[in-house]
């Protein structure tokens, strides 16, 4: 007669996390500071490229609805989302949370505003090139809301009307 014997073999990484050693937090930090720094002007040169894609991209749409555009907005928009604070420009980073949720809105309606998605496009632009106060810019963010806000209100009803 043969026999089931079961095995669990021991997961390697609770050892590994329990061990002491390794660098002290504040070094790490410093260390991951550096890196950081070391890629500022990498990450801002990318962060423009995105940009100037979306303003071609912007540029060319009609004042329809155009799926495909819409997509490809938000596809580019949602690349940036991160590298605003790495940056050293962390307005942006909400300014794009923004123009994707407005991008996501207007997919949802499946319409189009030529104007919303401007001012997105234009903000993204004055946050990268300006060095504008905190003030200025928590007023411009505070803006993008309101305007994303606007269609989220609107995919909100449109929700509560077919439930």
């Amino acid at each position: 007669m043969t026999s089931v014997r079961f095995v669990f073999p021991k997961p390697r990484l609770n050892e590994l996390l329990r061990s002491p050693g390794g660098l002290p937090v504040a070094e790490a930090l410093e260390r991951a500071q550096a890196n950081l720094e070391s890629i500022k002007p990498t990450c801002a040169a990318e962060l423009m490229a995105l940009l100037e894609l979306c303003e071609a991209s912007y540029w060319n749409l009609k004042d329809d609805y155009d799926e495909p555009a819409v997509t490809e907005l938000y596809t580019l928009a949602v690349k940036g989302i991160g590298a605003g604070e790495v940056c050293g420009v962390p307005a942006v980073d909400p300014a794009l949370t923004s123009f994707c949720d407005l991008l996501d809105h207007l997919r949802t309606l499946k319409r189009y505003d030529h104007d919303a998605v401007g001012v997105h496009v234009r903000a993204w632009r004055l946050l990268m090139t300006s060095d504008l106060p905190k003030a200025g810019a928590d007023q411009i963010l505070d803006g993008l809301t309101k305007v994303s806000g606007r269609y989220g209100a609107e995919v909100k009803a449109s929700a509560d009307a077919a439930a």
